[in-house]
């Protein structure tokens, strides 16, 4: 059996001092000189480490500082790897095991700190009669720190039991005796505990739609509701957007700025259209000025796969087109904060919460505001699935471009209305059948978003001919164009199958049975 560390908490009549004393009298003990470490805990914004089952921890004391993979629940998948300072993308890593778990959890987004926990440690070697130590426990005493500085305070003091290979026998009997002087194992992680000081707790911010409504409740309540909620999430990201942490931070934000603008025009007959309408034109101006910086976020991540696409040949001739893609970036961001900056942002943010805060009327004129949500989700799911389903089946091979990107924008409302209310459906079902919308989505995507980057792609290249750029970087980004013109004609090739998997006599039966009662009402 190989044996764990354990972690204890002393009860409140025990401090340190006195659970060493009584300790002294259950073995003979020797004690290395105190040490100070301090521990800064890290994830992305949205816990990737955390969800992928692991705690990722800085350790800095006197003799090293180390990088540390702490897996959560299967202690032996833990590992470590000395490191002069914290990392912030996994690119900046040696290459190694630890840096491809790290990027498999994270991908592109940065690890940022956490929490802080500063220590106070004596090691305590029980001896046996040899004078050769059987076991370690360490004392810990602990404090946390906010990554900014700004929140401190005590944590409870820990007792770790940490065990020596071929001394099973001590590290048992100290267990018990641990056991019998009333200490109790922690039952969160110091990551936690350290985390709760500071009024936080692990998956504390998610951009998923993973609130629940009630069936039952009005709909103009429930809508307030929903929105509040992708307000919330557009506003967590705006730090992290302007300081250009890592591109997941625009990413979400637009994505709550697309969600909050199909909101207010898919759930019908809620709200005043007159007190709705500059909120729509709004967020319809942020979708605007942060296009630009995300566009060239998009382009950056995929450089990669654009060069590998090309023959060997080539690809070091698309280097002057990553030089391009930097520096638009950078005149981008400017201009993105700058907006972010506005007395306008702040001002349409400030009066679409308020509006959102105020309570509903108890009357109300708008034909669907009372009724109960789970009816009008019904209805409007059911309703854009039908159009989808008829405008699907009308594609044919030489039906034009501009008819899929149509049944794209269809397909998008449908998903984000699907995701708004899933939790009045039972979970498998709908699951199943968002994950279905979401193969057709993802094909009607790449159709577009291929197009989308061959066109820009030219225009980009003409733009680098008048910056200078040699021709050699015009013919790779010819061949590139090409690669992607290609992609999106096979992508129209496989449209053809894969609507008709979506509209396969089981699906349609399935959208109908979960969405078609209100059908008929």
């Amino acid at each position: 059996m190989t044996l764990q560390p354990i972690t204890y908490l002393l009860p409140d009549n025990l401090d340190l001092a006195e659970f060493e004393k009584r300790l002294s009298e259950t073995g003979h003990f020797s004690d290395d000189p105190p040490r100070q470490a301090l521990q800064t805990f890290l994830d992305s914004f949205d816990w990737r480490i955390w969800l992928s089952g692991a705690e990722l921890v800085f350790e800095e004391d006197d003799s090293s500082n180390r990088l540390c993979w702490r897996a959560k629940k299967k202690q032996d998948q833990s590992e470590c790897l000395v490191l002069e300072e914290a990392p912030g993308f996994p690119s900046q890593l040696p290459a190694g095991s630890l840096r491809e778990r790290i990027t498999a959890a994270v991908d592109m987004r940065i690890l940022l700190p956490m929490v802080k926990v500063k220590q106070q440690l004596r090691i305590l070697r029980q001896l046996n009669s040899d004078d050769k130590t059987v076991l370690r426990l360490v004392l810990q005493t602990n404090s946390y720190v906010s990554a900014d500085g700004k929140q401190k305070g005590e944590l409870e003091h820990r007792v770790q039991l940490q065990p020596l290979k071929g001394y099973q026998k001590p590290f048992l009997k100290m267990q018990s005796e641990l056991q019998s002087l009333g200490l109790q194992r922690a039952s969160q992680s110091l990551f936690v505990d350290a985390l709760s000081g500071i009024g936080r707790r692990p998956e504390d911010y998610s951009s998923k739609l993973n609130y629940r409504l009630d069936p039952n409740a009005r709909s103009d309540a429930t809508a307030k509701q929903i929105l509040l909620s992708l307000l919330h999430t557009l506003e967590e990201n705006i730090a992290g957007t302007k300081a250009n942490l890592d591109s997941e931070f625009l990413h979400d934000l637009r994505v709550a700025t697309r969600r909050s603008r199909s909101a207010m025009t898919q759930i019908k007959g809620v709200f005043d259209p007159q007190e709705l309408e500059p909120f729509k034109q709004g967020f319809a101006w942020i979708g605007k000025v942060t296009g630009p910086t995300r566009d060239m976020d998009v382009y950056l991540l995929k450089f990669a796969d654009y060069q590998q696409s090309l023959p060997k040949k080539l690809r070091p001739d698309l280097s002057p087109f990553y030089d391009f893609l930097l520096a638009h970036h950078k005149q981008a961001q400017t201009e993105l904060v700058s907006k972010l900056n506005s007395p306008h942002f702040r001002k349409l943010l400030k009066e679409w919460r308020q509006w959102l805060e105020m309570p509903v009327p108890n009357v109300s004129s708008q034909p669907n505001a009372v009724r109960p949500i789970a009816k009008l989700a019904d209805q409007r799911i059911y309703k854009i699935y039908k159009r989808v389903r008829k405008d699907g089946l009308a594609i044919e091979q030489d039906s034009p471009p501009e008819m899929l990107h149509e049944l794209r924008k269809d397909c998008k409302k449908l998903r984000y209305l699907m995701e708004f209310f899933q939790s009045l459906y039972p979970k498998p079902e709908i699951r199943r059948l968002v994950k279905l919308l979401k193969i057709l989505l993802d094909n009607l995507g790449d159709f577009q978003d291929l197009q989308v980057q061959a066109e820009a792609l030219e225009s980009f290249g003409e733009q680098m001919q008048k910056e200078g750029a040699p021709a050699s970087a015009m013919m790779a980004m010819g061949v590139l164009v090409g690669n992607l013109l290609s992609r999106q004609e096979q992508a129209r090739e496989e449209f053809a199958q894969l609507i008709l998997d979506f509209n396969a006599k089981q699906n349609t039966r399935a959208f109908k049975q979960l969405f078609g009662a209100a059908s008929s009402t």
